[in-house]
């Protein structure tokens, strides 16, 4: 489904799908061979969209391979279908937050997959099958009214577990590359979730968009940050992260320790998703409301931004819902609130480019938990290519401050600005604060601008600044605030 081609009708759908039933199993038939162990689950999942249903099966001593397959009534409405996601958990348990337990998820993007001590379906985690009580993790998506039918079969081989694999995580931190502004896309997806690029493919994209680092933010899943060692260049910056696509909003858990996986299965109730966040938080990790503005069920944002270092104000081609999301964002600014906007592709195929747009951040080196700090403090600006750059200075008296950082200034004191944008012809530089906007200035034909204003602090509050294009309708840059804090 193509984000942009769901009509808000989705939030209309998702309020008439809000009873739910548990997922009932009708059927379960096992089957023995001379080294492999057959069960299949047959059921039936009543209409909604958050319910989980987990069939559990028996894996004896000496297991090589768990293999899934799986098949689902198909349903549409619009653009809304049924959906059968899936997900596998080990004898540690598949209790909620149970990270030992969590062997993989595909969600709806594969009907079938396998797991061994040596390879594993991407999106799934390889390693040792112990033996134990193991369970297929469903997520049923049922837009039918009348339900859906399900079957999902279980085969458990006995046989040569073969060379075990070996983990190879991505550096996180380069050589030799110092204090500098960094370019870098903080969403995107390979075929270790629902993207189609492999990650050779992805690196590739990421290197002809002119980008220095990379995200890894896989739906539910941190299997890819287990192989980015295998594929990351030596002056390239690969950051573990995960998408967690709960069915209340999406967000992106970034700058993870490659081993650490977030759960997505809870509602807005009981504080589960600060808990969560504050776990991101506790390892060194960074929070990210993604694309909160999407109106489509399980996308459009439930939580609230209390609890969020960032918001992810652009995602992919500028459209209403962006447009939506940075009015939340000033929001949040307007009450005092230190977060953090991003801007990120999303991409999960060719036609969707990796760098458009981009999170521009300034670290003291090119490293992860450089560019998460650099993140936190606000100390970034966006822009819809390696061709736009922007440089913002304020000052009073002979206090200076950039983007991200506090200039003490008294209520009654004159602040002025600079602003210099280059790489964004025939285009309108806006500078905004809390009331509003302040000034405005344009590029020339070669898209170079400059944007001079001088005023009172206690008016504005913090300056930001958005660079546009057709009539203001085209957002090509977007600087986060200089704070004016009191002296």
């Amino acid at each position: 489904m193509v984000r942009r081609s769901v009509l808000r009708s989705g939030a209309a759908l998702a309020a008439g799908l809000a009873g739910m039933l548990p997922a009932r199993v009708t059927r379960a038939e096992t089957t023995s061979g001379e080294r492999t162990w057959t069960r299949r689950f047959a059921g039936r999942s009543p209409i909604g969209l958050e319910q989980w249903e987990y069939l559990a099966f028996d894996v004896g001593q000496g297991a090589s391979r768990v293999s899934v397959s799986s098949a689902f009534e198909e349903f549409a409405i619009s653009a809304f279908s049924n959906v059968l996601d899936l997900g596998l958990f080990g004898p540690a348990g598949w209790d909620l937050g149970n990270a030992d337990g969590f062997r993989g998820w595909s969600g709806g993007a594969r009907r079938e997959f396998t797991v061994s001590a040596s390879d594993a379906t991407p999106g799934y985690l390889a390693g040792p099958l112990e033996p134990g009580t193991w369970a297929v993790a469903l997520g049923p998506r049922v837009v039918n009214p009348a339900g859906m039918r399900w079957e999902v079969t279980v085969t458990v081989e006995y046989a040569d577990a073969g060379r075990p694999f070996e983990p190879a995580p991505a550096p996180v931190r380069l050589p030799d590359r110092g204090s500098g502004w960094y370019r870098g896309d903080l969403h995107v997806h390979t075929v270790y979730s629902d993207g189609t690029r492999t990650p050779d493919e992805m690196v590739a994209a990421a290197r002809d968009a002119r980008l220095d680092f990379f995200a890894s933010t896989e739906h539910n899943t941190n299997s890819a940050n287990h192989i980015w060692g295998r594929h990351a260049p030596e002056d390239f910056l690969i950051i573990s992260g995960e998408e967690v696509t709960t069915r209340h909003g999406h967000w992106l858990a970034l700058g993870l320790p490659w081993q650490h996986w977030v759960d997505w299965r809870y509602g807005t109730g009981a504080g589960s998703f600060r808990r969560y966040a504050a776990q991101v938080r506790n390892v060194g990790g960074l929070v990210a409301a993604a694309h909160p503005g999407v109106p489509m069920p399980g996308s459009w944002w439930e939580f609230g931004f209390g609890a969020v270092d960032a918001i992810e104000v652009w995602n992919s081609t500028w459209g209403p819902d962006d447009e939506a999301t940075l009015g939340m964002w000033h929001g949040q600014l307007v009450a005092g609130r230190r977060v953090t906007a991003l801007g990120n592709s999303d991409s999960h195929r060719p036609e969707q480019p990796v760098g458009l747009p981009q999170t521009v951040v300034h670290a003291d080196e090119l490293s992860t938990p450089a560019i998460v700090h650099g993140i936190r403090r606000g100390r970034v600006y966006l822009a819809e290519s390696a061709d736009v750059s922007m440089d913002v200075r304020a000052w009073a008296g002979t206090r200076t401050a950039g983007v991200g950082d506090s200039l003490a200034v008294s209520p009654t004191e004159a602040v002025s600005l600079h602003a210099r944008v280059s790489g964004a012809p025939g285009a309108a530089i806006v500078l905004h604060g809390a009331s509003g906007p302040l000034s405005t200035a344009h590029t020339d034909a070669e898209g170079t601008g400059t944007l001079r204003w001088r005023g009172r602090s206690a008016a504005a509050k913090f300056l930001r600044l958005e660079v546009r294009r057709n009539a203001l309708t085209q957002l090509v840059a977007l600087s986060n605030p200089v704070w004016l804090s009191p002296a």
